[in-house]
């Protein structure tokens, strides 16, 4: 089979797996609405990416964050050559070997981790949208690659999946970031709402406040689903893993509806009946009226 693991790498490939159990988030990556056969594989990606993501982020490795992301690309590069790396990379090498996966996607994704550590601010919704088609669309095409579709037409369709999750991701983080000094709203939707910057930073819920959260919430909104046609032109698995994530973002900007857009002051998660409607919702499309708020 095209997408076997050779008996050496089954650790590290289980290695990979652990790391992403450990690390479940709002979609469902890796879950048990993939193939055993892509699960591995997926598991792959989220480690090399999720271990970036660590280095960029964690307190751990503040004043060498630059230097982590370099040495895991310099590693990364090596894997691939056949050389010693770690057992994530020697795994994640395999599947974009395996997939015929294009370098460019797992190296835009590093660039996106740089991005992070330096830019805390962004103008304008094109500029932010920039930095998510590193940050977060690269993940949708490996993803598509692994499950064999090379359609550009619905790789550009993941691309809006892919771009408003990390959007929704940035609002549902939002008193999480300010505490790091970083604001994704952009600055034009600042201006909009004539909201100051040490404003935002103080992390106080007002009407402003509020304005400038609905405008972002309904931003994304449309900008997601203009990628919702994806969920009907996969296959199988992929397509309950899709519907899973898309229904999974569609219900944090519920939540933050719901309380009245104050996620300076309040994080929104999904509850375990949420998840569990929201797995319902994937096997059972019935049950998503449409996919609404």
């Amino acid at each position: 089979m095209k997408n076997s693991i050779p008996p050496a790498l089954v650790p590290a490939y289980q290695e990979c797996l652990k790391i992403a159990t450990r690390h479940y988030e709002n979609f469902p990556v890796a879950s048990l609405l993939l193939s055993k056969g892509s699960r591995l594989h997926i598991a792959a990606l989220y480690a090399f990416a999720r271990t970036a993501d660590d280095f960029a982020d964690e307190d751990s490795y503040e004043g060498r964050r630059v230097q982590e992301l370099n040495r895991w690309e310099k590693s990364l590069k090596a894997a691939l050559g056949g050389k010693p790396a770690p057992p994530a990379l020697r795994a994640f090498a395999h599947t974009l070997q395996t997939f015929q996966i294009p370098a460019h996607l797992p190296l835009n994704l590093l660039r996106a981790f740089r991005m992070d550590i330096v830019q805390h601010r962004w103008s304008t919704w094109n500029s932010l949208l920039y930095y998510c088609r590193h940050s977060a669309n690269p993940v949708g095409r490996m993803v598509l690659y692994i499950s064999g579709i090379r359609d550009e037409k619905l790789h550009r369709l993941s691309d809006f999946i892919c771009g408003g999750l990390q959007l929704i991701n940035f609002w549902q983080d939002t008193s999480v970031d300010l505490d790091r000094g970083r604001i994704y709203y952009p600055k034009s939707e600042w201006k909009k709402t004539k909201i100051r910057e040490k404003d935002l930073l103080a992390g106080k819920d007002t009407s402003a406040t509020r304005q400038l959260v609905r405008n972002a919430v309904d931003f994304t909104e449309r900008y997601f689903q203009q990628g919702l046609p994806l969920l009907e032109k996969v296959p199988g698995r992929l397509r309950l893993e899709l519907r899973a994530t898309y229904h999974g973002g569609m219900g944090i900007l519920k939540k933050i509806r719901m309380m009245d857009y104050n996620v300076l002051e309040n994080r929104p998660q999904l509850g375990n009946l949420d998840k569990l409607l929201i797995f319902f919702t994937a096997i059972a499309p019935k049950w998503a009226q449409g996919g609404d708020r």
